[in-house]
């Protein structure tokens, strides 16, 4: 009987543990705007300064809870932008005819293969060089030439540079048949020879120069279609406001340090603003840290503020960088030397961002709670959902309300949450032992109080 009691008192513990209303114990919250959803969708909701302000390092005092007090599992992930690259595809084709006009044009139509995709631009290859060329495309509608490209150029300028563009795009069409017009199939070039005629009934020379005169040759047409290709998503940096900056300039030490104050957010670099202008100065940047009960400033990166501005010409670098780092204080610290102290307008910071992503139901409300000393990260599966169900869907973007208190909150809930998780355990063993050991000496005083003869003496 006593073993069952223990044993139940031990579940009952755990149990009041495993059961914590986990939004009782976060301070604020937020709700999340989204727009009209017929359907199920997945929802990206961007953390903005009120959240990085009140949570912990690495967000795990932050929970999603829908309008049925249900708890909705998410994951945060780094805003990143995918960069489209853009390549391009051959698709073979043929000669069909060529037609030249003397001293006009040159005519060349291509027709494509049979299962060669549509073409939106063309490549004339020629192995000439010095010239430029006005292209027009026609493409063949039930034998009706319909113009695509009225003003293409080629041309190469080696003579002077080394440019050269042989390339005509025109928009996408579903034509199976080509014509280019290259205008001017010949030109007119002066040879680098000169030759030297002395007159000598007038007395003086007479310079030559000897025009040449060329085809414009054109090895083939080669086709080809663009292509964009998503490609890896790039993290974006994003300018955090500062709370506050306060400038001190320390003479002794030939120093300007500037204390500055944040909002948390994670930041990776500190930005200078300054009217100085041409100069170039060491800094680093510091965050303070406790040892042993006293606080001490510990550096996290340095580099150079540079400045130059002189007529047109600018080149600015006023960011000082260093490992992501969500700390409430910085300290940055411009080693002056002999030169006069920067006159700094401002500060600003610049790091990733962090955004909520999670599977949003149709006509459903959502809130944002968060804010609490105590409450460990949760332990979703939502990654593994997102990546199965939502690899080629881009979450719908949503916002976040105005913050306001959490109604649902106890501070007396999130204070008992201290003795969660091992020191709960320890204290179900401890009170565990205890009953064991009361039941063993109750136990021992009743065996002391029977008859010898019951003991079988």
């Amino acid at each position: 009987m006593i073993g069952r009691i223990t044993l139940l008192l031990c579940v009952g513990l755990a149990t009041t543990a495993t059961a914590a209303d986990d939004e009782s114990r976060l301070r604020f919250q937020k709700d999340v705007v989204r727009g009209a959803a017929a359907e199920d969708e997945i929802l990206a909701v961007p953390l903005d300064d009120d959240i990085y302000a009140a949570s912990r390092d690495g967000c795990p005092d932050i929970r999603i809870v829908d309008d049925r007090n249900a708890e909705v599992p998410f994951v945060i992930e780094n805003i990143g932008q995918t960069r489209t690259f853009v390549s391009r595809e051959a698709c073979l084709a043929k000669l069909v005819s060529l037609r030249v006009e003397e001293g006009k044009a040159l005519e060349v139509v291509v027709a494509l293969d049979e299962h060669a995709p549509a073409a939106d631009g063309a490549t004339v290859r020629t192995p000439l060089t010095d010239f430029e060329r006005r292209v027009r495309v026609y493409g063949d509608r039930d034998g009706a030439w319909v113009l695509l490209k009225n003003d293409g150029r080629i041309f190469d300028y080696a003579r002077f540079m080394d440019v050269r563009n042989l390339e005509v795009a025109f928009p996408t069409n579903g034509f199976r048949r080509f014509k280019f017009v290259v205008e001017q199939e010949l030109d007119e070039r002066e040879s680098p020879f000169r030759e030297l005629i002395r007159n000598r009934g007038q007395g003086g020379d007479v310079e030559v120069a000897s025009i040449l005169r060329r085809p414009f040759r054109i090895d083939r047409i080669e086709l080809w279609k663009t292509v964009e290709r998503p490609g890896v998503a790039e993290e974006e940096t994003f300018p955090y406001p500062v709370v506050s900056f306060h400038v001190e300039t320390v003479a002794k030490e030939k120093v300007t340090q500037v204390d500055v104050v944040t909002g948390r957010q994670p930041l990776t670099g500190l930005r200078l603003r300054t009217s100085s202008r041409n100069f170039s100065r060491p800094a680093r940047v510091l965050v303070p840290a406790d040892r042993i009960g006293r606080e001490e400033w510990v550096e996290i990166g340095r580099g150079t503020l540079a400045l130059f501005a002189f007529g047109d010409f600018r080149r600015e670098d006023t960011r000082i960088d260093f490992a992501e780092r969500r700390a409430d204080r910085y300290r940055l610290v411009i080693e002056n030397a002999d030169n006069p102290p920067l006159d700094v307008t401002g500060v600003e910071g610049e790091g990733k961002g962090r955004r909520l992503v999670f599977l949003a139901d149709a006509g459903r409300t959502y809130r944002v709670a968060y804010g609490s000393d105590t409450l460990d990260a949760p332990q979703y599966d939502a990654a593994t959902v997102l990546a199965a169900i939502g690899r080629d869907r881009q979450p719908a973007p949503a916002t976040l309300g105005p913050q306001v208190p959490n109604p649902r909150y106890r501070a007396s809930a999130d204070h008992r949450s201290r003795f969660d998780g091992s020191a709960l355990l320890w204290l179900a063993i401890i009170f565990m032992v205890a009953v064991l050991a009361w039941a063993l000496l109750r136990a021992g005083q009743r065996l002391k109080k029977l008859p010898a003869d019951d003991l079988g003496g």
